[in-house]
């Protein structure tokens, strides 16, 4: 049995410093060979000014680039702070015995060959964890490339476009990646666009130490202005959930960026549950629910991440209002398309701003909202004067909470635009950003060397405004959450063997018993008893057979709405058995259930994910289920303010809300909620839990279908 008491996010990160922060450092298996890795990484070490010792061991001995190497790790003048294993994928494990024989407590291999490779990689790597775990080692990789620091510095890595740069430039910059070569083709990327980095983390197979353990340690860095991560997967998604939820509530932003997400496979095809919230859907509401912005291209992690690092302290948006300040007409119109696509708002400026504006801006110039300020802003001395008490009158108007600036072409006074941009951008308190296409050949560099990131296209710029909107609308977590519920499966679903699907009958007793809401009905076998059980539950009911082979019953013919008489309840009940029968599979009888009416049929949904425990999904139910995907999710349990947050978030709420048709909400914000601590108590590995749909009505929320599938124990 699954044990959901057992919460491994209670376990403590690993102390990463010592790899992040060596005093010194041996290098295993280095020699002056061409090709030899461990030769590399001495090299590397010396070129990029490691300011500690660093000793090369090899069973030969002589000399790696003028440094003497040790026959053994015993010959060494002290016990080395790190470890970089530079030998194959055989010989780590018995490297790492003897390292932690004499103390070493940190060490890095590169070597692949291990998990990734088949059983006998997946051996190897168990002897790796065996030996770390013996003498307390923290091992990055395997099959990785390694630790940058630009504080140090440190080049621990044998990647090649070391060779082709001669310093590490620092910046508030830190990315941690599960692929060596995605970190590495960041770091050359932004020292490309004139940006430096902190750290640079590539983890590999994360045997021993993670992107976790990396992304907590740098949360409590201070030279740490924004952290950057590539993930495909993990081993420990409570553990990955805390260290990102630390970097939330500490206002260090994440931007994560996911790898493999379109191999995910949707589960248990026979539930609505496992379409709508398949692995890429759970990891995105995950990472939404913790603050994190999800980048979808290497070039969107960056955009963000040099964004960020230019204004560290100008991310929070108070609302998603966005001031649109251009120099030609129809680039602003564009713009404030794209801004709408992507959520954000361009409410024009209040009477009393625009008044304020007209004498400071040419009499051309539109002030509403995209502001266009024409090119004479630029070609007038007067305003071009002007421009900064103009900015600064738009960035301080109410329902402005970011400034795009957006430049084109521009013949003259080029530097003069630039160096008044700079000025605005550091006095004002709200997010701006700089779009400039096309700009005079002098302008970039005189940008960069100023500490102003521009965005090369409009749209990307406001597409980073629009992670900065959602990042900065997560709330605080609460205070304190809501529990699991304490609640007796086994009085219910006793003596499972999975695969098993439980009927609706048993799943509605069970809602009940955890004090949801659920139509009445009674299960019976015969047409006879169909009519009786009618009458007891009161038309009109909807007559509705059981089968454990079919869950899709609709489709499948086994359910009649609308009956209003037990001569109609019989004749149903006997169509029904009938068309059982010719399927060929068992029944488990009649369900005859009183029909609930309602403005808005809701889906509510749990499965327990791999990854990140218990999640809870709400939609729009019913036929239209699939039809329309409208759908929010969330890690369960969780308390009535989340509930109403998601329920809130759906079209089909949203819809009602507006055309003044919503009942209250109340009462299904506490169904939404209390089945959130139903799920997150259930006692098996993997299960999906599914009531499509609650019918919600001025008299309340009440389950109307139900079903459990129980898939591993």
């Amino acid at each position: 049995m699954f044990d959901p008491t057992v919460k491994s996010q209670n376990r403590l990160f690993a102390d990463v410093s010592g790899l992040l922060r060596p005093a010194s450092i041996a290098v295993i298996g280095a020699s002056d060979h061409a090709g030899n890795l461990g030769g590399v990484a001495v090299g590397n070490l010396q070129k990029f000014g490691f300011p500690g010792p660093v000793w090369p061991v090899h069973p030969r001995g002589g000399f790696v680039r003028d440094l003497p190497a040790y026959r053994s790790v015993h010959d060494l003048p002290h016990v080395p702070d790190l470890a970089i294993v530079a030998i194959s994928a055989a010989s780590a494990p018995a490297a790492l015995v003897e390292l932690g024989r004499m103390g070493t407590r940190n060490a890095i291999v590169w070597a692949g060959g291990f998990e990734e490779s088949g059983e006998e990689g997946k051996q190897l790597q168990r002897e790796l964890v065996d030996a770390a775990a013996a003498f307390d080692i923290r091992m990055l990789g395997p099959n990785c490339l390694g630790v940058f620091s630009s504080e140090l510095p440190l080049a621990a890595s044998f990647a090649s476009f070391l060779g082709e740069i001669d310093s590490l430039i620092p910046g508030g910059i830190s990315i941690v990646g599960q692929s060596g070569g995605t970190v590495t083709n960041a770091v050359a990327h932004l020292r490309d666009a004139g940006f430096g980095f902190r750290f640079a983390v590539s983890t590999g197979n994360e045997a021993v130490v993670g992107a976790s353990d990396f992304i907590s340690a740098l949360v409590d860095d201070p030279g740490t202005h924004v952290i950057a991560a590539y993930i495909e997967g993990t081993r420990d998604g409570a553990k990955l959930s805390t260290a990102l939820a630390k970097a939330r509530d500490a206002g260090k932003p994440v931007v994560v960026l996911r790898g493999g997400v379109s191999a995910a496979a949707a589960r248990a095809a026979a539930a609505h549950t496992g379409a709508l919230a398949g692995e890429a859907r759970v990891w995105q509401a995950v990472l939404a629910e913790l603050g994190v912005m999800e980048a979808h291209s290497l070039e969107e992690l960056l955009d963000l991440v040099k964004q960020i690092s230019s204004a560290p302290d100008r991310i929070q948006m108070r609302g998603n209002g966005l001031a649109i300040v251009t120099f030609g007409g129809g680039a602003g119109v564009l713009s404030a398309d794209q801004a709408a696509r992507r959520g954000l708002a361009v409410p024009p400026l209040p009477d009393h701003v625009r008044q304020q504006l007209t004498p400071l801006i040419p009499p051309i110039a539109s002030a509403v909202n995209p502001i266009d300020l024409t090119p004479q802003t630029y070609q007038v001395e007067k305003w071009l004067e002007t421009l900064p008490i103009a900015l600064d009158l738009i960035a301080a108007s109410p329902g402005i909470d970011a400034v795009l600036l957006q430049y084109g072409p521009m013949a003259v006074r080029s530097t003069e635009v630039a160096q008044i941009t700079k000025d605005f951008m550091d006095r004002t308190h709200v997010p701006t950003v700089l779009g400039w296409e096309l700009p005079p050949r002098e302008v970039p560099p005189w940008l960069t060397n100023h500490g102003v990131h521009r965005f090369i296209e409009y749209d990307r710029a406001i597409r980073v405004l629009s992670h900065y909107a959602r990042w900065s609308s997560v709330g605080a977590p609460p205070e304190k959450t809501e529990d699991a519920l304490d609640f007796d499966w086994s009085a219910h679903v006793p003596h499972v063997v999975p695969p098993i699907v439980i009927s609706e009958y048993s799943c509605h007793r069970l809602l009940a018993d955890a004090g949801l809401s659920v139509a009445a009905g009674r299960l019976v076998h015969t047409p006879e008893e169909a009519g009786e059980a009618g009458a007891e539950v009161g038309w009109p009911v909807a007559v509705k057979g059981l089968s454990q082979a079919i869950t899709h019953r609709f489709a499948a013919g086994l359910i009649e709405l609308g009956v209003g008489s037990a001569e109609e309840a019989g004749d149903a009940a006997e169509r029904i058995l009938a068309r059982t029968a010719a399927m060929g599979v068992n029944s488990e009888g009649i369900y005859v259930q009183r029909m609930e009416t309602g403005e808005a049929e809701i889906l509510v949904s749990a499965l327990r994910d791999p990854a990140f425990g218990v999640i809870v999904t709400v939609g729009a139910g019913g036929v239209m289920t699939e039809a329309i995907d409208d759908v929010v999710l969330h890690r369960a349990p969780f308390d009535r303010t989340v509930a109403e947050s998601m329920l809130r978030r759906l079209r089909v709420i949203d819809r009602l809300e507006r055309n003044d048709t919503a009942p209250d909400l109340a009462p299904l914000v506490e169904f939404v909620s209390l089945f959130s601590r139903l799920s997150a108590s259930a006692p098996w590995k993997s299960f999906v839990l599914e009531v499509n749909p609650v019918k919600w009505s001025a008299a309340g929320a009440t389950a109307v279908d139900g079903l459990l599938i129980v898939e591993e124990q």
